[in-house]
């Protein structure tokens, strides 16, 4: 069980939040700098749009996760692309970053999609970047193969290959307490042994 470090707090978003949440994930954004992973164009890493965090907050799907004195040093926003929660946008300030506020924040969408009867959550990672792919792994995601990749996610390839190598990104999916289990083929032969 993934818990909070003392003081720190997860709660719902609120549209005051919103500039502190952009520079939050510009400072998480940083990380990608050294991999060379993402372009960011002439004019440098742009922070989540306002009108992003707003279909959030509007769908009560941006949860903020507060360090002792209130303020944000993380959140998570999804969607719902149904059956599953789209994880959209999870970042988390560097200067508060490996304590598990991360993993708290993924926890935490877990316990909204099974709340909201949803079979599991969805996202877009770098296969094999440390915060990333392994990190998703270690909670319960399975990179999904492209023969169960749906339209949307198709769709959405397509504009993050505008910005990087989407061959070195995946879509990976956790069954949630609903959910439809489906388990990867590797999985399936472990299973069998």
């Amino acid at each position: 069980m993934t818990r909070l470090p003392e003081g720190y707090s997860i709660r719902s978003g609120r549209e005051t939040d919103f500039d502190r949440l952009q520079i939050v994930d510009l400072a998480a954004g940083r990380l990608f700098l050294p991999t060379g992973l993402i372009d960011e164009g002439e004019t440098g890493p742009e922070p989540i749009p306002e009108q992003t965090l707003r279909k959030g907050l509007e769908a009560n799907l941006l949860f903020v996760c507060c360090d002792p004195f209130g303020d944000p040093v993380g959140f998570v926003v999804c969607q719902v692309r149904t059956p599953d929660l789209y994880l959209e946008q999870i970042s988390v300030d560097p200067a508060h970053g490996r304590r598990g506020l991360g993993a708290a924040l993924v926890k935490h969408v877990c316990g909204i999609a099974d709340t909201r009867r949803l079979k599991g959550v969805v996202l877009s990672t770098f296969r094999d970047l440390a915060w990333n792919g392994p990190f998703y792994r270690k909670h319960g995601f399975i990179e999904l193969p492209r023969t169960r990749m749906k339209g949307w996610m198709k769709a959405m390839e397509k504009v993050q290959a505008e910005t990087m190598d989407t061959s070195l990104r995946c879509f990976m999916r956790r069954p949630g307490a609903r959910g439809a289990h489906w388990i990867h083929p590797a999985q399936k032969r472990k299973v069998a042994a």
